[in-house]
C-alpha cells in the first residue's frame, strides 16, 4: 500500500528538487521584504514622533472655560440649576449631572456641588458652584456620550492619547487638570471642530439636527440618580 501526500490545500504542489536546494519560497518573502524597506515608513517614532488625530477623535476629555463662544442657551442653563454665573475664564460646567447620567459606566465621575458661603443680602446668595469634578479615565472606554449630552458644550474629547502613567492614580483627572487639558485643545484646534457658539460645523455632525436633538434630549430636565449617588446631591 502505498502513501499519498495532500496538504491543506490539494491544488498546492509539493516542492521540486530545485526549490528546496536554494529556498526559493524563502527568497520570495525576503523579496517582500526587502521592497518594503526602501519605501516610506507609515509608523512614527512614538514618544519622539507624534500623529495628530482627526478632529472627530474621542481622546483625553477637557472642560472648557467661558469664553464669551457659549451657546445660546447658556445663561437659561446657569439660572435653572442655581449656579454663580461664571466669570470669563472660569468653568461653563454647571453640575447638572448630564454626563454622570449618560455614562455606561457612571463611577467614572465623581461631581459636587456647594452652596456659596455669602450673607444673605449678597446677589449669589443661594446660588452653587462646582466644587469637585473627577473623572477617573482608567474605567473610561471613550464612548462620547457623556460630551453628547454636556447641555453647556463644557466636556468635549480633545486630540490627546497618551494616558501612560506609573500609578492609577495618575489616570483620575481633577477639575483643574481638565480645564487645562481643554484650555490647551481649544487654543490649537477650536476653528477645526467648533464654529463660533461651540456648536460643530457641518463638516463635522454627525446627524443633520445634531444640535436640536442634544437640546431636546433631556427635555431641561435634570436626571435623578438613584441612591448609590446620594453623596453627590
Amino acid at each position: 500500500m502505498g502513501i499519498k501526500k495532500v496538504g491543506m490545500n490539494v491544488n498546492v504542489q509539493p516542492q521540486s528538487i530545485v526549490e528546496k536546494i536554494f529556498f526559493l519560497d524563502f527568497a520570495k518573502g525576503l523579496a517582500t521584504t526587502i521592497k518594503h524597506l526602501f519605501r516610506k515608513v507609515i509608523t512614527v517614532d512614538f514618544p519622539y514622533e507624534v500623529v495628530v488625530p482627526a478632529p472627530r477623535f474621542r481622546g483625553v476629555h477637557g472642560l472648557r472655560n467661558v469664553d464669551g463662544t457659549e451657546l445660546p442657551d447658556f445663561d437659561a442653563w446657569v439660572k435653572k440649576l442655581k449656579i454663580k454665573p461664571p466669570e470669563m475664564g472660569e468653568t461653563r460646567c454647571i453640575g447638572c449631572k448630564f454626563c454622570q447620567a449618560a455614562c455606561p459606566v457612571p463611577e467614572i465621575f465623581t461631581i459636587k456641588t456647594a452652596k456659596l458661603d455669602v450673607p444673605e443680602d449678597h446677589p449669589h446668595h443661594g446660588l452653587k458652584v462646582v466644587s469637585q469634578f473627577d473623572m477617573d479615565l482608567g474605567k473610561c472606554m471613550f464612548c462620547g456620550l457623556c460630551t453628547l449630552a454636556c447641555p453647556t458644550a463644557c466636556l468635549i474629547h480633545t486630540d490627546i492619547y497618551d494616558l501612560s502613567s506609573y500609578t492609577r492614580r495618575g489616570w483620575v483627572l481633577d477639575k483643574e487638570k481638565l480645564s487645562k487639558i481643554a484650555n490647551d485643545f481649544i487654543s490649537r484646534r477650536r476653528e477645526e471642530k467648533f464654529d463660533e457658539q461651540s456648536f460643530w460645523p457641518d463638516t463635522q455632525k454627525i446627524f443633520p439636527e445634531y444640535d436640536t436633538a442634544r437640546a431636546k434630549a433631556w427635555d431641561n430636565n435634570p436626571p435623578k440618580l438613584g441612591p448609590n449617588y446620594a453623596d453627590q446631591q
